[in-house]
């Protein structure tokens, strides 16, 4: 079944859009992961483990969103990092955009752990302004199945480590050059910040404990290792995708919210 975007013909796109009403936005970064991976991982990964799921779950697959929050690795080349305000605007018009083709669910599925606090951020600023679908988000690699893997040969790091070289090995095939890896491992954190306490928190946290972009095992990835990672993700975010399909309490939610909000204002002026 075509579930991507940008290939679908038209007569195909718009009948998904209306029989399904969900559309995913996989989002990943462009940065460094190490010298021994491709930049784009996390938004292929992302994009391999949405089409997937929703070959099994029916929706729109929109192509790989590239533009993540990345401050942490501005100081590598291949990093693309927006500004934080128009970072926030571009991907409010891409919704914008989607929804006016149809859809009344938007699914934004991250791939990129730098995502997380800025999505979480992001989603409660739409709350500032009024539009007609509903938005949720989610994270590629949190779903039971693949949190129960135990293929791992390894400390996991998070970052160019064994899983997610293992994941882009097996969503991109040769895009992976693991004689360039040549840090020592297991690369493990130096907290060189440690004397702040843990009650301190800072922009550099990330950059303090691995200033190479790169964590714990990378020689030991496989693409079978991936291959199995991003099979448990897709069976994890299919499930998601039926549950947001099936929900009707958020959009009923979002309209009381959005009714109460025009109530105050008129109260205010």
């Amino acid at each position: 079944m075509q579930v991507r975007w940008e290939h679908l013909t038209p007569p195909d796109f718009k009948k998904l859009a209306r029989e399904e009403g969900v559309c995913i936005l996989p989002i990943g970064s462009l940065e460094r992961h190490g010298d021994h991976m491709p930049f784009g991982t996390d938004g292929i990964v992302c994009h391999e483990v949405c089409v997937r799921a929703a070959e099994k779950a029916p929706c729109v697959v929109f192509p790989t969103y590239w533009f993540g929050q990345v401050h942490e690795a501005s100081c590598f080349a291949g990093t693309i990092n927006f500004p934080t305000d128009f970072l926030c605007k571009q991907l409010e018009l891409l919704l914008d955009q989607i929804a006016a083709n149809g859809f009344k669910k938007i699914l934004i599925v991250s791939g990129h752990g730098g995502n997380t606090d800025f999505l979480k951020y992001f989603a409660m600023s739409q709350d500032d302004r009024e539009v007609d679908y509903t938005l949720y988000i989610t994270f590629a690699y949190g779903g039971e199945r693949f949190r129960k893997l135990d293929h791992w040969e390894t400390k996991l790091g998070g970052h160019a480590d064994e899983q997610e070289a293992s994941m882009i090995m097996a969503a991109a095939p040769g895009t992976v050059k693991m004689e360039y890896q040549t840090q020592p491992e297991p690369v493990v954190a130096k907290h060189d910040l440690a004397h702040l306490g843990t009650n301190i928190y800072t922009g550099l946290w990330w950059y303090d404990n691995y200033p190479e972009n790169v964590t714990e095992t990378p020689s030991a990835a496989t693409p079978e290792k991936g291959e199995a990672a991003i099979a448990a993700a897709a069976e994890d975010l299919s499930d998601t995708i039926r549950i947001v399909k099936a929900d009707t309490v958020l959009p009923q939610m979002q309209q009381e919210f959005y009714a109460r909000v025009r109530a105050k204002r008129e109260v205010d002026n």
